[in-house]
């Protein structure tokens, strides 16, 4: 196994909450296995950046759905899909009636406002993906699951497997790819049906669960 990865948002942070010891306590035990661990979001860099910070330490962090990779934590970030982006920008501006909010490279609006974006963006190479309430535009060949590969490749061995936890739409192709996939109990039901492991609690105390179970019998240690 080359790494755990979890995703932040309604995963390993609760909303509107902050890092938790039981957050803490699985990347510690994680860590401890000498196993590397990457926080994934669709968030933009910076915002992800801040919110990483309080639960300790992280070997790498994939933000804005794949598309701002850094890794090792410290070393200038990869950015992939700019000039998709420019182009999407472009778009949003010609119609002022959306509401975007903008990372370096994707854009997100809400869910209300998808019929006007698809038509505001029709011929260019993106994505529009689900993510509970909001709608993100990712560049068509970035998803979790590249950026999780990038990362993996940063940190010296691209073609290992990881271990992965989730809960929303966006999660689903990097929980398919996983060598081990879980679910909090509050994940959606299509990422709860794609998943080997479905945790019985929800957010953090989650994220604990799949650490302490499934993936502690996978690569902890053998007295444990």
């Amino acid at each position: 196994m080359g790494a755990f990865v979890t995703d932040l948002d309604r995963t390993i942070l609760r909303p509107g909450g902050r890092a938790t010891e039981a957050a803490r306590r699985a990347l510690r035990e994680v860590r401890a296995w000498g196993l590397p661990v990457l926080l994934v979001s669709g968030r933009p860099y910076e915002d992800l950046a801040r919110l990483a910070r309080p639960f300790g330490e992280w070997d790498g962090w994939v933000a804005e759905d794949g598309a701002v990779v850094e890794a090792p934590i410290g070393r200038p970030p990869r950015v992939r899909g700019l000039r998709t982006a420019r182009a999407v920008r472009r778009r949003l501006a010609a119609h002022p009636s959306l509401q975007p909010e903008l990372g370096r490279v994707v854009a997100s609006v809400p869910r209300a406002q998808g019929r006007t974006l698809r038509r505001a963006l029709a011929g260019l190479p993106v994505r529009i993906e689900a993510n509970v309430d909001r709608l993100m535009v990712v560049p068509a060949d970035l998803d979790k699951h590249a950026g999780i590969r990038t990362a993996l490749g940063l940190l010296g061995d691209p073609r290992a497997g990881y271990a992965a936890i989730g809960d929303a739409e966006n999660d689903i192709e990097m929980l398919r790819r996983a060598a081990l996939s879980g679910a909090v109990a509050n994940a959606i039901p299509t990422v709860r049906s794609v998943v080997g492991y479905v945790c019985r609690r929800p957010f953090d105390r989650g994220v604990l669960e799949f650490v302490t179970g499934p993936l502690r019998a996978r690569v902890g240690p053998a007295d444990a």
